[in-house]
């Protein structure tokens, strides 16, 4: 960056991303960053029934109806990600 330029905000904030990387402290969240809605067994339960009904319209797809087993599986999907169901292993919440 030439010296006369002043530094934009965008400059900043990558300048501090890269600073969070090199430390190791980008994947650290506050506890207020993230509060979910449901309990973990709720937000389990969800997640495994999810998948299930995937695999179950894949199975449609497969050997069935590709039109049934393509309703299921989206179906599935849309309720567990309307829910905030994700499988993510490095979440602590």
């Amino acid at each position: 960056m030439a010296e006369h330029a002043a530094s934009s905000t965008l400059e900043t904030t990558i300048a501090n991303l890269t600073d969070e990387r090199e430390d190791g402290t980008d994947d650290v969240q506050s506890d207020s960053a993230y509060t979910p809605v449901f309990s973990k067994q709720v937000r389990t339960v969800v997640y495994v029934l999810g998948l299930i009904a995937s695999c179950v319209g894949l199975g449609f797809m497969t050997f069935g109806d590709a039109a049934v087993g393509g309703y299921i599986s989206t179906v599935a999907g849309f309720i567990a990600s309307g829910l905030g169901v994700a499988y993510n292993p490095l979440r602590n919440a």
